[in-house]
């Protein structure tokens, strides 16, 4: 639980922190916060839960969790819902994958060049490269089926 909770506050104050870079108004700065420390806490707890599931399914989740908070927040605060989302989003995003497929770029470049054999930089390429591409299309559409299920939602009730 200690640990849902850190990886919550430091969601939270990443999405703060891109939002005050976006100019989101100060009274919303607390709502991106909260909305990013709930979704990737829902990420963070499917990864490490019983539940087991992937980065990428896991995202997935917590990017529809992003997507449904930010939608009804954004009616009652009258403002644009990527105002919200789009922080919030932002700390999700898998830097350790996009690093490590410039890493292996780097590293198949100087090895094909000395021309000694090089595809198990190729392999970390091709792996991190869809790995990153995958996780972001996949946040991407969470946070849009988030947000039309709540209008969906809006709309019977």
């Amino acid at each position: 639980m200690n640990t849902l909770l850190t990886d919550g506050l430091f969601a939270c104050m990443a999405a703060i922190g891109f939002g005050s870079i976006n100019n989101t108004p100060r009274g919303l700065l607390p709502w991106c916060g909260l909305i990013a420390a709930l979704g990737h806490a829902t990420r963070f707890a499917l990864m490490h839960s019983s539940f087991h599931l992937n980065i990428i399914l896991a995202g997935f989740a917590g990017s529809i969790c992003i997507g449904i908070i930010s939608s009804f927040a954004s009616r009652h605060y009258r403002c644009p819902y990527e105002v919200l989302a789009f922080p919030a989003l932002l700390p999700m995003i898998p830097g350790m994958y996009a690093y490590g497929t410039i890493q292996a770029l780097i590293c198949y470049l100087q090895f094909n060049a000395a021309g000694t054999p090089s595809e198990h930089y190729l392999n970390i390429l091709a792996y991190n490269a869809i790995m990153t591409l995958l996780i972001i299309l996949f946040m991407v559409v969470g946070v849009l089926v988030g947000i039309f299920a709540s209008r969906i939602f809006r709309t019977f009730s």
